[in-house]
């Protein structure tokens, strides 16, 4: 029975997680997501250099990883006034790394975090949108 409940529970999570190998090194993926962002209206608010940050650590981390935080004023405002209690799940986040020589772009589904956060109707509405939008941006970061 725990072995089944694991399952689930792994299942749940790989579908809450998009990610996409990207076809260009880690710097232009970086770029193409920047720009990407500032075409489906979203500001990037703040990005984390985490690799540097495990290094500045003193980790022995070999990889690149950046932490993009991104948001459309709209689409969090019209979250915020349906549920505020969500401020919690914002900013939706995209990262960029690489891994065994390879550039990942992912992200969390937005609409699987929120719609598992709130019932409201407007929640889901907002949420979907959010869902096309940051797909679009992993899928130009990646492409």
């Amino acid at each position: 029975m725990r072995r089944y409940a694991f399952m689930v529970i792994a299942a749940f999570y790989r579908a809450m997680l998009h990610s996409r190998t990207a076809s260009q090194p880690f710097e232009q993926a970086c770029h193409q997501l920047e720009q990407a962002c500032s075409l489906q209206g979203y500001g990037i608010l703040a990005s984390h250099n985490v690799g540097d940050t495990l290094r500045s650590k003193g980790f022995a981390f070999g990889d690149a990883v950046k932490v993009y935080e991104i948001c459309h004023p709209g689409h969090a405002a019209a979250l915020l006034a349906a549920e505020p209690a969500l401020a919690a799940a914002l900013p939706c986040r995209i990262a960029v790394g690489t891994h065994e020589g390879a550039t990942l772009v992912s992200l969390i589904s937005p609409l699987e975090l929120l719609t598992a956060s709130s019932a409201a109707s407007a929640v889901r509405t907002t949420a979907e949108q959010v869902e096309r939008d940051t797909l679009a941006i992993l899928a130009a970061a990646a492409a």
